[in-house]
């Protein structure tokens, strides 16, 4: 029986100590709120639209490659019959064997990725595969930081014609279209 007394007091007490504190007794916790419904996927934004290169006043179109793995023209538009001249510049600061970078015009219809994958044990040609010669119109040599090489090719037939650069990589960000019309 004294155990049942002490605990009434001690509930008691308790209550009492509750009621003087001026506080509320603590209310249940409520219901977690429901997720925010997510947000529908951005899509992603459209391709750029290509940087053109034409010739200058002397007829040459001037390209330049960088440490970003970038040219700074995606579509180069010429005329037919005409003698194309193409001037890359490597604009970068990396070492060449880290960044080298060319311009390789490929015949039409030759798809630039599997090309590349054939130039990455070219290193000795500077990324130039023997064995694909055939689908190659012309191209540079690879260059260094702060070097230029100029490609001349005769006239071209009016079409499309890829370019890329074939140093292990960066066929993926350096490609574009040679547009003779």
């Amino acid at each position: 029986m004294h155990t049942r007394s002490l605990r009434l007091v001690c509930v008691s007490a308790l209550m009492l100590l509750l009621a003087c504190s001026g506080s509320e007794p603590a209310q249940p916790a409520a219901p977690p709120a429901a997720p925010a419904p997510a947000a529908a996927p951005t899509p992603p934004p459209p391709p750029a639209a290509p940087v053109v290169a034409i010739p200058d006043a002397e007829g040459i179109v001037r390209i330049t490659g960088n440490d970003q793995m970038r040219y700074s023209a995606t579509r180069i538009e010429v005329k037919a019959g005409e003698k194309i001249k193409i001037e890359l510049h490597n604009a970068g600061t990396l070492p060449k064997e880290a960044m080298g970078h060319n311009l390789i015009v490929l015949k039409a219809g030759v798809e630039p990725s599997p090309f590349a994958a054939k130039a990455l044990n070219a290193k000795a040609t500077d990324y130039m595969p023997a064995d694909a010669a055939a689908d190659v119109i012309g191209g540079t040599k690879l260059l260094g930081p702060g070097e230029k090489a100029l490609l001349e090719l005769e006239p071209l037939a009016a079409g499309t014609y890829p370019f890329v650069c074939t140093f292990p990589g960066h066929v993926a960000l350096m490609n574009g279209l040679l547009v003779v019309q």
